[in-house]
C-alpha cells in the first residue's frame, strides 16, 4: 500500500503534443488551400552576363535597328521614327510591315532592336510597338527611356 507520506507529486505542465498536431493540420490545411498566382504584366527579358560587375569585358550594345516613340505637344498620340526617320504613314502596321521587309531583306531576326520613348508617351504605344516588333518576328527587343537613347531630337 501506498503511504501517505510517501505520495507521489506530478508537476502540472499541460501535454503539448494534440497542439502540435493540431497546429500543424492547420498549417498544411491553408497551404493546400492557397493558390499561388502567376506574375501578371511580366516581360521576359535576358540581360547579357558580360555587363557589370565582375563582367568578364566591356562590351558595346550596337542596336541593329532603332525605334523612337516621341510624343509631339498637343496631339494624342506619338510619332514613329524608326532609325531617325519618320514613318510615312505613323501606324504600328506599318511598323510591323517595315520590320518584316528588313527581315526578308536580310536583317538578323534574333538581332537586337532598341525601343525608346520619351516620357509622355502612353504606355499601349509602348506595348503596340513591341507587338508590332514580335508580330514582324523580330523577338530581341530592348528598352530605352526617352529619345536621345537612339539619338533622336524630340524637336520636329
Amino acid at each position: 500500500m501506498l503511504n501517505r507520506r510517501q505520495s507521489h507529486h506530478r508537476a502540472a505542465i499541460p501535454n503539448l503534443a494534440p497542439m502540435v498536431d493540431v497546429t500543424m493540420v492547420i498549417l498544411i490545411f491553408f497551404m493546400l488551400g492557397t493558390s499561388f498566382a502567376a506574375s501578371e504584366g511580366v516581360f521576359s527579358t535576358q540581360l547579357p552576363t558580360q555587363l557589370g560587375p565582375g563582367g568578364e569585358s566591356a562590351v558595346s550594345i550596337i542596336p541593329q535597328i532603332r525605334i523612337a516613340l516621341v510624343q509631339e505637344p498637343g496631339e494624342t498620340g506619338s510619332r514613329i521614327l524608326v532609325l531617325g526617320q519618320a514613318l510615312s504613314v505613323n501606324s504600328f502596321e506599318a511598323l510591323a510591315a517595315l520590320l518584316r521587309e528588313k527581315r526578308e531583306a536580310g536583317a538578323d531576326p534574333s538581332g537586337r532592336i532598341l525601343l525608346s520613348a520619351d516620357p509622355g508617351v502612353e504606355y499601349r504605344d509602348v506595348v503596340a510597338a513591341m507587338d508590332a516588333c514580335l508580330e514582324a518576328g523580330m523577338p530581341n527587343i530592348q528598352l530605352g527611356v526617352g529619345a536621345s537613347a537612339v539619338g533622336v531630337s524630340s524637336a520636329p
